[in-house]
């Protein structure tokens, strides 16, 4: 079953109607819609029908998954039927002949999976990867992932991406994302998890508690950014915001009018984030050879037409900002340098004036944009923050987007860890005492400036931490046996706490048992229309 019926074809003549049928069936009806529309303004017959074509071949050249499989009118109900048998076809073949070579194995299987769109992680041990190809599971998450970003690619493709159409990401993507977080949230809901003092949570409970929860980790954001400008004043450090963008190539539309941008290559988000990734890998390996330290955060977000740029509020030493927003600016303009208004606006730079504002200030309403919208009039297109944060909370998703990033300073880790100790009593040797109540202290408190002086300082190193995350093997104590990773059977470490010097201080001592089986159901085809 896909998800809705081809669009009416009645105005396409009866010798044509099968022809435009098999050309649009393929694609979600808002595609089909749109290509069927450029279709009807064609002159002539001939014309029509060789723009049907070629539009297929433009498309075509882009997706990662070849024509005759296109799936991407399918809804969650049949992608669960074509992730089921994708599974049954590979657990046949390395079971009609168990002697068969791996590498033989990997290679027919790996090349079987691209032509859906699907491909595996090579670094990963070769049986393991035929294990996940045989596995109805790790085929659905892989289908959905493709689909999303062919469907996205699409968009763009077709320039339905922008301010005058639709804002950052397309609508289908949108109710995509919408229909997944419902699933999500009816999955953890009626699944319940009970602990050996006897008290049971849903998976829905235990989430809303954590960093998972959007209030949660908007807090958290703010608390950090506000205690690294702190430490800033102290320090005596500076603050800059700086924006990193990408060159003209990889953006689909012009801001202003949302026409298609004539220099754009057919780059996706995911290439722009690749891009800026590569450019910050490079600035940081400069920064580190020059001895220029920093600390802050990035956030990643989108413009208008879904291509991603950076913000980043960095601290550092004031004898050190001209040579850091120098190196920022070489590499910033080593692709395409001499392009109109490169220099301009590939990197601009905001020296922070306290008098004027707070650095927390210049990033709270990113932070906010990016995370739930609230405590902003509007969005920097104008448009509601509301449904903008959804947007923008989709288009990460497709593109898997990291969107918030801290830059340098101590673990979170240890800091999230330390906040759960709360009323909980510590057995622990005195010798470490004054540093564990310290850490403790200031994180329960939410005083991120204090909790980072008591773990070394802005700058301290990961090695000289004084408290690092603890991480340890899974142990069933009922029978011995260590837990293992599903696919490749290899021991599976989880956070246990942390370590000040060389005790351990555990924050997650309680085993949990599931209760209850997740509940499968039947959704609205409605979310894919």
């Amino acid at each position: 079953m896909i998800s809705g019926n081809t669009i009416d074809l009645l105005p396409v003549i009866s010798d044509d109607r099968n022809f435009v049928k098999e050309k649009l069936s393929k694609f979600p009806v808002p595609i089909q819609k749109i290509i069927f529309s450029e279709y009807r303004k064609k002159p002539t017959r001939r014309d029509a029908n060789l723009f049907l074509l070629e539009i297929e071949e433009r498309i075509s050249g882009k997706l990662s998954v070849k024509p005759k499989n296109l799936k991407l009118n399918y809804n969650e109900d049949s992608l669960r039927e074509l992730a089921n048998n994708r599974a049954e076809i590979c657990s046949r073949y390395v079971n009609a002949n168990p002697q068969r070579n791996v590498n033989e194995t990997f290679e027919y299987l790996t090349n079987y999976a691209k032509e859906y769109g699907v491909s595996v992680n090579v670094n990963e041990r070769k049986e393991a990867n035929i294990k996940r190809l045989c596995d109805p599971i790790w085929w659905l998450r892989k289908l959905r992932k493709s689909q999303v970003r062919n469907v996205e690619t699409i968009h763009q493709l077709l320039n339905q991406i922008s301010r005058t159409k639709q804002i950052y990401s397309s609508d289908w993507v949108v109710k995509k994302r919408r229909f997944q977080n419902l699933r999500h949230e009816r999955s953890m809901s009626s699944t319940f998890l009970t602990n050996e003092l006897g008290q049971t949570f849903s998976l829905k409970q235990l989430s809303d508690k954590s960093i998972s929860n959007p209030k949660i980790r908007k807090a958290e954001l703010m608390v950090r950014t506000r205690g690294f400008e702190e430490c800033a004043k102290v320090e005596g450090h500076k603050a800059l915001f700086l924006t990193l963008t990408c060159p003209s190539k990889y953006h689909s539309a012009f801001s202003k009018s949302g026409d298609p941008n004539p220099k754009w290559a057919g780059h996706t988000p995911l290439e722009a984030q690749n891009y800026l990734n590569n450019i910050w890998q490079r600035i940081r390996a400069k920064l580190d050879r020059e001895g220029i330290r920093i600390y802050g955060f990035r956030v990643a977000e989108p413009n208008h037409d879904g291509t991603p740029h950076w913000h980043l509020l960095i601290f550092v030493n004031v004898n050190e900002s001209k040579a850091l927003v120098e190196i920022f600016h070489h590499y910033a303009l080593l692709e395409d340098p001499e392009e109109k208004g490169a220099k301009e606006h590939r990197l601009t730079v905001t020296k922070i004036d306290p008098t004027k504002g707070s650095a927390t200030g210049y990033i709270a309403k990113y932070i906010s944009k990016n995370i739930d919208g609230s405590d902003l009039e509007e969005g920097f297109y104008g448009e509601n923050p509301i449904v903008a944060a959804e947007r923008v909370n989709a288009w990460a998703a497709c593109w898997g987007i990291r969107q918030f990033q801290q830059l340098g300073g101590p673990s979170v880790s240890v800091w999230r860890e330390a906040r759960r100790l709360k009323d909980k009593p510590l057995n622990i040797n005195d010798n470490v005492n004054v540093t564990l109540h310290n850490i403790t202290g200031s994180a329960v408190n939410s005083n991120w400036r204090d909790f980072v002086n008591v773990m070394g300082g802005v700058f301290v190193k990961r090695k000289d931490q004084a408290a690092r995350a603890l991480y340890k093997f899974e142990v069933d104590y009922d029978t011995g046996e260590i837990s293992q990773r599903y696919f490749d059977e290899e021991p599976i470490r989880k956070l246990k706490g942390f370590t000040v010097g060389k005790e351990e201080v555990i924050t997650r001592n309680l085993k949990w048992k599931k209760e209850a089986f997740q509940r499968k159901d039947s959704f609205n085809l409605e979310f894919y229309q």
